[in-house]
């Protein structure tokens, strides 16, 4: 019987898969890397400058075109908090489909993807990879 289920099991494992530990995989995490971003190619590059223009501790809100928590901004947002950790990324928009306006007075930086605002008491940092970085 437990030959029969080892059989069973084998036979069923993918031998690619016991392949991977010993093979290169550059390639394919630099594929993976931007995977979750084919939707916006650019984004990735945009969340780098954020990155390196900010510090760690840095509260920043994040401004995007699709204010929609299940249409995109909960993508963009956790992408966000990805690439920028160790600051705090302050959402405009929660699960809940509220605006949360206070954020934007809270953060020192505004990040704005693929959104051309400028709102009062910013100035530009600058303007790249299809969007901009404001400061309080």
């Amino acid at each position: 019987m437990l030959v029969c289920l080892v059989a069973i099991v084998g036979l069923r494992v993918n031998p690619f898969l016991l392949q991977l530990p010993f093979i290169d995989r550059t390639a394919l995490a630099e594929e993976k890397r931007m995977y979750p971003d084919r939707r916006w190619p650019l984004y990735p590059r945009f969340l780098d400058r954020v990155r390196e223009t900010t510090k760690d501790g840095d509260a920043i809100a994040l401004m995007f075109p699709i204010m929609n928590w299940n249409g995109g901004y909960s993508d963009a947002y956790y992408r966000a908090s990805y690439f920028l950790a160790g600051r705090e990324v302050l959402p405009l928009l929660t699960w809940d489909e509220r605006f949360h306006p206070e954020n934007l007075h809270q953060a020192r930086y505004i990040a704005a993807w693929a959104v051309n605002v400028q709102p009062r008491d910013t100035s530009v940092v600058w303007r790249a990879e299809g969007g901009q970085l404001l400061r309080h």
